[in-house]
């Protein structure tokens, strides 16, 4: 699936626009670092995979849907979320990165949706992915004195 621009979304209300919201973007972000954590310690086997990777996911999604409260959006598509990523953070993301969420986002659509078994590997490339979009996102929100 193509990842269309970021007002492709909204002139779809698949984002609304609202007031920036501090500390909801707060609370998602700790709540990401919280999951992450509580994932890390999780022993990865083929019958959890698929489990795992969905919360590994979800660290994903939180992280990135804090950016957008604290510029005054919220998403109600898994794609507008990595739209966002990709135009209003540009210079913290690189296409690979778009390319990996993308990858992470369709590999958890399956396993949610077409119950599509989940590879160990991939688990682990999402958690080692997770692990770097939280450093990143706390970097802009720090440097940016958003939080």
């Amino acid at each position: 699936m193509v990842i269309n621009n970021f007002q492709y979304y909204l002139d779809r209300s698949l984002v609304k626009k609202q007031s920036s919201n501090p500390e909801e973007s707060k609370a998602l972000l700790e709540k990401a670092k919280k999951r992450l954590k509580y994932i890390q310690n999780q022993k990865i086997t083929s019958e959890q995979a698929a489990f795992i990777f969905e919360d590994a996911y979800e660290v994903l999604r939180e992280a990135a849907q804090s950016l957008m409260a604290i510029q005054g959006f919220k998403p109600y598509s898994h794609e507008a979320t990595i739209s966002f990523i990709k135009e209003k953070s540009s210079s913290d993301f690189t296409e690979e990165d778009i390319y990996t969420f993308d990858r992470f986002r369709q590999l958890r659509n399956n396993a949610v949706y077409s119950a599509a078994p989940v590879e160990e590997e991939d688990v682990k490339d999402c958690i080692l992915y997770a692990e770097k979009m939280i450093v990143i996102i706390e970097r802009i929100t720090h440097a940016d004195n958003l939080l």
